[in-house]
């Protein structure tokens, strides 16, 4: 009896060194945590994928990881994780996985977020343990994968029925300005364009009316100036910041449809400057780009508005019209509208978000 006893005294220590080796050697334990998509639509659903691989030789013991997901993940189906919990800056998720050498194993959940913004897939912490419960090695693995959320479209647009009458115009002054020999493509005809720009042929094909899209011979003819500078309301900042960002996409989601040229302009803290983009038609233009450059956008500007406004109009020399965004008036907004107007000259429309703004959502506070 007591040979035996001796016996598995001794297998159960090789195994305890076994494991506490293995348990110790966190550089074989890959981890990666990353959206299925890089930017997509506030509340459009997506997968998060967490992998976990093993690159040893040996099996793995029992490993309890708990990874850090962005607080404001709305998850819709998590099956494969244990537990969740909220902390302040984070979602955090519970799971174990036991891995044979060289296996990967991949988890996922689904879900989204209903909030503009840039947001981060962070570290995870691992807690390996050995085979006799006596010790525990915890190593952390970080990650840095992101999901951009573009801002909303206002669902209720009627405080922009004065700028697309304006936009109709110049659309209208667009299609006597595109260059007839020079066509670039074929769309379906809606019903504003003249009888002159129907292509027979192609209508014949598609058994439907076609229309024929044409080069504009003249670069775009319309800037958005997008200013994120604090001017006063600290309560209501963030609130109107953020009206201003979906007032942005919506203003170009009416250019987009009309096929309107156009340049967007902004102090908002997208990189270390201002930012431009270019947008409607051209081999520039980038409506992609800008969503993602108005999801990532922190709070704050980069430079006051009398600077953007100073830079905006070195190049809107020619352009028709200058929308003009901000989330209220002030001393220096009013500045620098007056500045523009003898500089740039052509149209200035200009949009605030205090006075945009339904009074249901007037009462944000600031984060």
């Amino acid at each position: 009896m007591f040979p035996l006893f001796v016996i598995v005294i001794l297998v159960a220590l090789v195994l305890q060194r076994i494991f506490v080796r293995n348990a110790s050697d966190s550089g074989n334990i890959r981890y990666e945590c990353k959206p299925s998509v890089r930017s997509c639509e506030p509340g459009a659903e997506f997968f998060v994928y967490s992998t976990v691989q093993n690159h040893s030789r040996f099996k793995t013991p029992a490993i309890r990881i708990e990874e850090h997901f962005p607080r404001n993940l709305n998850v819709l189906e998590s099956e494969q994780f244990n537990v969740k919990q909220l902390s302040d800056e984070h979602r955090i998720y519970y799971s174990s996985v036991t891995m044979r050498r060289r296996q990967q194993i991949r988890r996922s959940l689904r879900a989204s977020i209903s909030e503009r913004g840039e947001y981060r897939f962070t570290y995870a912490d691992f807690r390996a343990g050995d085979f006799l419960g006596f010790w525990e090695n915890e190593y952390r693995i970080e990650n840095d994968h992101r999901i951009v959320i573009y801002p909303p479209k206002l669902e209720n647009a009627d405080c922009l029925n004065a700028f697309s009458n304006e936009i109709e115009e110049i659309a209208l002054k667009k299609q006597f300005l595109e260059d007839p020999i020079s066509v670039r493509g074929y769309r379906e005809y809606t019903g504003r364009e003249p009888m002159r720009q129907i292509s027979w042929t192609q209508s014949a094909v598609h058994n439907a009316l076609i229309v024929k899209q044409f080069d504009p011979v003249r670069a775009q003819s319309l800037l958005i100036v997008l200013d994120t500078e604090y001017h006063g309301a600290f309560e209501q900042y963030n609130t109107q910041l953020e009206y201003c960002f979906s007032l942005t996409r919506t203003v170009c989601d009416i250019l987009e449809q009309r096929q309107v040229g156009y340049r967007l302009m902004t102090n908002a803290i997208i990189s270390s400057g201002i930012s431009g983009f270019s947008g409607g038609t051209g081999a520039d233009a980038s409506y992609g780009k800008i969503l993602f450059a108005l999801g990532i956008a922190k709070c704050g500007s980069v430079c006051s508005v009398e600077e953007l406004m100073r830079t905006a109009c070195l190049g809107a020399a020619g352009r028709e019209v200058l929308v003009f965004i901000s989330s209220r008036r002030s001393e220096q907004t009013d500045r620098a509208l007056q500045k523009a107007n003898v500089r740039a000259g052509g149209q200035l429309i200009t949009l605030f978000a205090e006075e945009l703004m339904p009074a249901s959502e007037e009462g944000g506070t600031a984060v």
